[in-house]
């Protein structure tokens, strides 16, 4: 797949307002991003195309004068922008791990592993309305360590009390995040959305107060009762879910999930065969407890929605999907409630949105090895990650769109005679996304394709297309052969 011009052109405008202190600095962004969104999959050196424009490129992303905070505010001027002309926006909170195994952890920063890289804790807007559009990254924050941590060994174990009195604990950056996405887009109707990470009394409590809409989905069980009953009794989030009254029913797709390499990973979200579930919603009010732990200026108490999720009949062996959400948006009706699933279930974009910058922009196989370096690459590759994930999404929305909004002519001629999936006449864009998946070894049985494997099927495709090139410029050349008659 390649960003079509219109694409190109709004990934390069996203960087029109930044100030990098000379205009010569501002021309070499321009040419350097433009060549960047053409070739999303592509290495620098490829991407650039000539010694020249690759040293020069070297030169801008390593320079001191050039800094990430310029590029990305000049992002989240140009997203809130598109932002303003949605009718609603969620903002999608989530944190990906970046590790560079090619880097120095001294030079870059630790994961907890001990290796190289740092996680990214990312707030993505999306439109609400308009097939869930990404429009831009407006906030992101960067976590790296100095040196490797041993708080929270496994030797003792760490209380929320403990954790809650840390003033560098790394949990704070949900907040963080969500104070300076709200801030970003002041005057915007938007809706924060977080997983079960997220779900803290902390964050709860600061979000209430500052009166930001939310659906979080629920992790710990706490102390809970219903505020409108004649009992005051403190009852627990999970047995007042149990007791709501059910509003409706719902098929949904579920997608099959493997098995990770991680047991706790693996406790939590179990590898699944793929499913039509039916799901049950029900809905009810609740107040909740704030913790023993946990003090002034937080409330007391805090009156929020709950939308509680769970399938009925689940396959043998399987275990049953259930979700509780905790949201300040409106459960009153059946489509109310149904709302708030669909809101919670566009947070698997920012998912998507993680793969497209880490395999489709190939962020950390970028050969660089200082920290400044990597985060000027990534302000280039966010908004090019925004376009290749809208990109994708219309492959599947629009599956009858003309192939030329995701390939050129050129690439069409070349698969059309070198791939192995016959193509139509005039090929859509979704014959194009199967040709190019089955270059990379999609199967058709494994469900929809991958970042991964288009990423490989697309640099089979783009090798294949330079020797295309360079044979007829060749046949236009070559003068004629003499024939053996004459």
């Amino acid at each position: 797949m390649k960003l079509s011009n219109d694409a190109i052109e709004r990934v390069v405008g996203d960087f029109h307002g930044s100030d990098l202190g000379d205009p010569r600095r501002s021309r070499r962004l321009t040419r350097i991003v433009t060549e960047l969104a053409a070739q999303p999959w592509a290495s620098i050196p490829d991407a650039m195309g000539s010694v020249a424009a690759l040293e020069a490129a070297y030169r801008f992303i390593n320079s001191r004068a050039v800094s990430f905070e310029a590029l990305h505010g000049s992002h989240v001027k140009a997203a809130v922008e598109r932002c303003r002309a949605a009718e609603e926006v969620l903002v999608v909170h989530d944190t990906t791990t970046c590790e560079f195994a090619h880097a120095e952890p001294s030079e870059v920063g630790y994961l907890p592993t001990g290796a190289a890289g740092f996680q990214l804790h990312i707030a993505l807007a999306i439109d609400a309305t308009q097939w869930r559009r990404p429009l831009g990254v407006v906030s992101v924050e960067v976590l790296s360590r100095a040196k490797r941590s041993g708080r929270g060994s496994r030797k003792r174990k760490v209380s929320g009390a403990e954790t809650s009195k840390w003033k560098d604990r790394e949990s704070a950056r949900w907040w963080r995040g969500v104070e300076k996405a709200s801030a970003a887009l002041d005057g915007v109707p938007h809706i924060h959305v977080a997983d079960r990470e997220g779900d803290s009394y902390e964050l709860l409590g600061a979000m209430r107060t500052a009166n930001l809409r939310f659906v979080v989905r629920n992790k710990h069980d706490r102390r809970a009762r219903d505020p409108d009953s004649t009992d005051p009794k403190w009852s627990t989030m999970r047995e007042l879910a149990k007791q709501a009254e059910g509003s409706l029913e719902r098929d949904v797709p579920l997608a099959a999930r493997k098995r990770s390499s991680t047991p706790r990973e693996d406790s939590t979200h179990p590898p699944r065969k793929a499913r039509l579930a039916h799901l049950r919603f029900s809905a009810t009010t609740v107040e909740l407890r704030r913790p023993r732990y946990l003090g002034d200026p937080l409330p007391e108490t805090l009156r929020l929605n709950l939308v509680h999720v769970l399938e009925v009949d689940p396959p043998a062996g399987e275990r049953p999907v259930e979700w509780t959400l905790i949201t300040t948006e409106r459960v009153d009706t059946p489509e109310q409630v149904a709302r708030i699933v669909d809101i919670y279930r566009t947070r698997w974009t920012i998912e998507e949105f993680n793969k497209a910058l880490k395999t489709g922009c190939l962020y950390e196989k970028r050969q660089f090895e200082s920290r400044g370096a990597l985060l000027v690459i990534l302000a280039l590759s966010l908004p090019i990650a925004c376009e290749l994930l809208w990109l994708r999404s219309r492959a599947r929305t629009e599956p009858n769109a003309p192939a030329t909004e995701v390939v050129s002519p050129t690439q069409i001629d070349v698969l059309r005679a070198m791939g192995g999936r016959k193509l139509s006449a005039a090929p859509s864009v979704r014959e194009i996304l199967l040709a190019i998946a089955e270059l990379g070894g999609h199967q058709r049985s494994n469900g929809e394709p991958g970042w991964l494997i288009l990423n490989r099927g697309l640099r089979k495709v783009h090798d294949w297309e330079d020797g295309w090139r360079a044979a007829l410029a060749q046949m236009t050349t070559r003068p004629p052969e003499r024939s053996d008659l004459s």
